[in-house]
């Protein structure tokens, strides 16, 4: 009878169990702080566009006012929690569309990603744009 390798090396199985868990896991771990990067750019984007809203109903409400511009950004800066506000862009202009003024709002937020991964693939940062519009009056 010939002796078999897997009969002089009980360990042979756990160490190949230990090997498929080490490539099992990184895949994983992966895909889990993937899942946070994309949750966390979802909430950066719900919050520019609420804090871009923000800024509009203000400037239309106080569009005639002297400055009024920086009104608006800073009150929808002040509804800007949970982001880096340095990251933060909002600028408000006036327009006139068949005689009717409205105020548009354009929201501008870099989003770093902390996967290196996600962020090789897409770029860091990532730039989240926002548009908003108000009738004024």
């Amino acid at each position: 009878m010939s002796a078999r390798y897997t009969d002089w090396c009980p360990m042979r199985g756990s160490s190949q169990a230990l090997v498929e868990f080490a490539l099992a896991i990184s895949v994983f771990m992966l895909l889990v702080l993937g899942t946070f990067d994309a949750a966390r750019a979802y909430l950066a984007y719900t919050v520019v566009s609420n804090a871009a809203r923000e800024a509009s109903r203000y400037a239309a409400a106080h569009v005639g006012e002297p400055g009024w511009m920086a009104a608006a950004a800073q009150a929808g800066a002040n509804l800007a929690v949970g982001v880096n506000p340095s990251d933060l862009t909002l600028t408000p202009t006036a327009a006139t569309v068949d005689a009717l003024p409205y105020i548009h709002v354009t929201g501008g937020y870099r989003f770093h990603s902390v996967t290196p991964l996600v962020s090789a693939l897409l770029g860091d940062p990532l730039m989240i744009q926002v548009e908003t519009y108000a009738l004024a009056g």
